[in-house]
């Protein structure tokens, strides 16, 4: 128990001293975390009606029900969001916060730290922040204060793990049970006050992780798409412009960012730098080679460059696509199998019953 009170100190100490600016960050991280759940809702709802318009999944008063739930919660996170944007509202759950920003000071934990550059390139590749480079919060990135929030909230209810597995343990001892009567329940609160602060960051990692694979996954038609209309004698400016209408999906959404970004007087190099933040993919490094290389040497062989890229994305498209048709047949090995089995057993056991007649 002296553990435990010991815990509580340091955590109302450190919580204590955070300052403003911390509380600030964590206000701005959460009105970002309910846009993103917002965001989550909005693009489920989407898919749900294009399938249900293309193939009518639901009866139309179930889709209807559907489409009224997502949108109520969709509003509930709006207004959250404005709450948190508008300064009028900072939870119990922030407060905690503040002693995971105080403890990454002492540590000394900056942007130079490997953890932290980690966490905000899957800030930036989860594709939340729109043009969140030229959006600086005192001459802070969006995407890294998002991920000192995310490592911060992990950081406090880690602690809290650890003065609830110590309290825990008390009442085990003082419950007379034994060593391991004492250890699992112990372990379990630890597991658990850990478990909550990590579901943020495993949101977002698996937020990250899923936007790459579309984006490595359509990025092939969208350089086929840039190569043709720049062999056909059209700029590459114009060509990205032209290829950033002809679709909807991610990488043409990226696509759309970039001419954005253009429109504000940045460069098509910047413009591809950033979004290479965004989608860490190798052949849009290539592409930037490209561009720097055409830039230098007035466009020249720029389409014979381009349709090199396109072809080494279609190939390994090709193999990609191999990939994924070997790792299904692995994963229906087992199913197969047990379907087998048991068409034998339906066929073998009557056969057998008929011999002993």
């Amino acid at each position: 128990m002296l553990l435990a009170t010991a815990g509580i100190v340091i955590f109302f100490i450190k919580t204590g001293k955070a300052g403003k600016s911390s509380a600030a960050e964590i206000v701005l991280s959460r009105a970002w975390l309910n846009r993103f759940a917002r965001q989550e809702l909005e693009e489920e709802k989407l898919d749900y009606l294009r399938a249900y318009d293309k193939y009518h999944v639901d009866p139309e008063k179930r889709a209807r029900k559907k489409v009224r739930e997502w949108d109520k919660q969709i509003e509930e996170f709006r207004k959250k969001e404005e709450k948190y944007f508008s300064g009028s509202v900072f939870a119990f759950a922030d407060y905690i916060s503040l002693f995971g920003y105080q403890f990454l000071v002492d540590l000394k934990l900056d942007g130079d730290n490997e953890i932290l550059k980690k966490l905000t390139a899957g800030c930036e590749q989860s594709g939340f922040i729109e043009l969140e480079r030229n959006q600086e919060t005192s001459g802070k990135r969006n995407s890294a204060i998002y991920a000192y929030y995310l490592l911060a909230y992990m950081a406090s209810f880690m602690w809290i793990g650890l003065i609830v597995m110590c309290i825990t343990g008390t009442v085990m001892i003082a419950a007379g049970n034994e060593m391991m009567g004492i250890a699992i329940p112990m372990l379990g609160a630890f597991g658990i006050m850990a478990l909550l602060g990590y579901i943020p960051y495993d949101a977002l990692s698996s937020r990250a992780k899923r936007r790459q694979e579309d984006l490595n996954r359509e990025f092939p038609d969208a350089v086929s798409k840039i190569t043709l209309l720049v062999a056909a004698g059209m700029n590459m400016t114009r060509a990205i412009e032209e290829t950033a209408q002809s679709g909807n999906s991610l990488i043409y959404q990226e696509l759309r960012l970039v001419v954005k970004e253009m429109d504000r007087s940045s460069t098509l190099q910047g413009a591809f730098m950033r979004m290479q933040g965004r989608c860490s993919n190798k052949y849009l490094d290539k592409m930037i080679t490209v561009v720097s290389k055409s830039y230098a040497s007035g466009n020249a062989n720029l389409a014979d460059d381009l349709k090199t890229i396109n072809d080494e994305c279609w190939l390994d498209k090709k193999h990609s696509a191999r990939r994924m048709s070997e790792a299904v047949q692995n994963k229906l090995f087992i199913p197969t199998m047990l379907m087998f089995i048991g068409i034998l057993v339906v066929i073998v056991v009557p056969a057998m019953a008929g011999f002993n007649l």
